[in-house]
């Protein structure tokens, strides 16, 4: 049973509202069933009067909550003597009777601790709140299943793998062991790469003993046996590195739905890109004011405008006006730098007399009327009626999505070309409609992510993109090294090691994570697998 998901939920994981019994049912089954179908939602785990929520997105533990006082952000920080007294009474009184706002922003807002050190405040905080429900032996646990609460930029990124680890350690009720490892008698053996940062130094001799014997294939319950016996701690030692992916079932290819491999940062799962200061924001701005003008200077339609000499007039107007539109963003964003602005209306009036020739040219003279000849025969006509192309209409259609595949089809070429060219701030805009028209789909978000990185004004905006991408697809090992990359050029190493390393516990041969991870890390112990540590 520790293999797949619990009977207890494998008949309804897609409901709207789930229980189960903590009784009979060990809480790490719970989340790992919750964690393998990518669920969104709540968990409310219920025993005796202490309450405490989990929240999930696609899968992903993100934040959780509470009813103790001591399970609370301000108090554990009081407790941990991160924040003083007094600390805790200034940010408490910035809150002032507001419930939307969090105790978490009025530290922030007052200055006791930046959002870097929140984060990482938070993370600990949810990994307390989500290890302390692994003990429970009663009560309830509740999943109400709903796109997740939880804004993105308070989301935390933990292991899910790394919490069944140390949670099961917690664990107390020899019967709830039991009952998650299922059949002892089948046959596991040592996963070849460890699903999160496993440190062999850091386990029990219990455990090192097991992962030993585990290197050939052996039953939990020889693994458990002991002179006189199975051993609780044994039994729940295999049971803790099963379930976080440090053994792997031998005789099975496929052993039910598992936790996805995530990156882990202990801290918010956005980075700090967005809330730093970008030095380079307005030297980027001068630097495109600079190119436009130059390039609008001779009015050149192929050099400026990237539209073809032979291309119709209607694409030349559409390239000039959406190249005025950009032209008004730009002119907002100098704000008070006159020289600036100058260059921009030099740019404008450019721009705005070559759009009034383009709409009063005169249209192209008609082809001279064909000679008089006998009229077609009807059936003719029907047959060039049919051979027609049939008229493109806005809107949806009742042949259900064909006009909407083709939509996607054009933007996606008209996106690769604009990337090409290096036309990034109009890839920009076409892949955001493309996400738009299909936003389930992994790829197109990737693209937009990629075009947002290469224009220096929305470099950190393209972290939440690659961000959706992985929420959509989180086993993606290529999707992870490029992230990496990503993170790498943005100076935010711990996070480049963290998304390379994420790209080698899913594809261990992946070479090119391989190569940047030994670029950028050359002592990490993820190039390594799990059987060269017991060597």
């Amino acid at each position: 049973m520790g293999a797949g998901v619990h009977p207890a939920w494998a008949c309804g994981i897609q409901g709207a509202a789930m229980l189960t019994d903590l009784g009979t049912t060990p809480i790490a089954e719970t989340l790992r069933a919750l964690a393998g179908s990518r669920s969104s939602g709540d968990l409310q785990v219920q025993s005796g009067k202490t309450v405490k929520t989990i929240f999930f997105d696609h899968g992903r533990i993100v934040f959780a909550a509470s009813n103790l006082k001591k399970d609370r952000l301000g108090e554990a920080l009081v407790a941990l003597g991160r924040i003083t007294d007094e600390q805790f009474s200034q940010a408490s009184a910035l809150l002032g009777g507001e419930r939307k706002r969090r105790f978490g922003e009025a530290l922030v807002h007052s200055g006791i601790m930046d959002k870097t050190e929140l984060g990482r405040s938070v993370a600990r905080q949810v990994n307390r709140i989500v290890l302390s429900v692994f003990p429970f032996s009663e009560g309830v646990a509740t999943f109400d299943e709903r796109t997740s609460a939880i804004p993105l930029e308070y989301m935390v990124s933990l292991s899910m793998h790394r919490l069944l680890y140390d949670g099961i350690k917690t664990m107390t009720s020899e019967a709830l062991v039991h009952t998650g490892l299922g059949q002892l008698d089948r046959r596991v053996q040592l996963a070849p790469v460890a699903p999160f940062a496993f440190q062999p130094g850091d386990a029990s001799p219990d455990e090192l003993e097991i992962l030993e014997h585990a290197q050939r294939k052996v039953t939990l319950r020889r693994l458990a046996w002991v002179p006189g016996g199975i051993a609780f701690s044994r039994l729940r030692a295999a049971y803790a590195l099963l379930a976080s992916g440090l053994l792997v079932d031998a005789d099975q290819a496929e052993a039910g739905m598992q936790p996805a491999i995530h990156m882990e940062t202990s801290t918010f799962l956005l980075s700090a890109l967005q809330r730093k200061p970008d030095p380079s924001a307005a030297e980027a701005l001068r630097r495109e004011v600079a190119d436009e003008l130059e390039r609008s200077a001779h009015l050149d339609r192929e050099a400026w405008l990237k539209v073809s000499r032979e291309a119709p007039r209607e694409e030349l107007k559409k390239a000039l006006e959406e190249k005025m539109e950009r032209y008004h963003e730009l002119l907002e964003a100098a704000g008070h730098d006159t020289e600036l602005k100058n260059d921009l209306e030099v740019i404008l009036g450019r721009a705005s007399a070559m759009l009034r020739l383009a709409r009063q040219a005169p249209p192209p003279v008609p082809p001279p009327p064909a000679p008089p000849a006998e009229a077609a025969p009807a059936s003719d006509v029907a047959a060039a009626a049919a051979a027609a192309p049939a008229p493109v209409m806005d809107g949806p259609t009742s042949s259900g999505g064909t006009l909407g595949s083709m939509q996607i089809e054009h933007l996606l070429m008209e996106g690769e070309v604009r990337m090409t060219v290096s036309d990034y701030a109009n890839a920009i805009r076409v892949f955001t409609r493309l996400v738009e028209l299909a936003p389930n789909v992994p790829a197109y978000w990737v693209k937009l992510a990629i075009a947002k990185a290469s224009f220096p004004r929305t470099a950190k905006q393209a972290e939440r993109d690659f961000v959706e991408a992985l929420r959509l697809e989180p086993e993606n090992a290529d999707l992870h090294c490029k992230f990496g990359m990503y993170y790498k050029a943005m100076r935010q190493r711990a996070r480049a090691q963290a998304e390379l390393e994420t790209a080698l516990r899913l594809d261990r041969r992946h070479a090119m994570a391989r190569r940047e991870l030994e670029a950028i890390a050359p002592g990490s112990d993820t190039v390594l697998n799990l059987k060269k540590l017991f060597r």
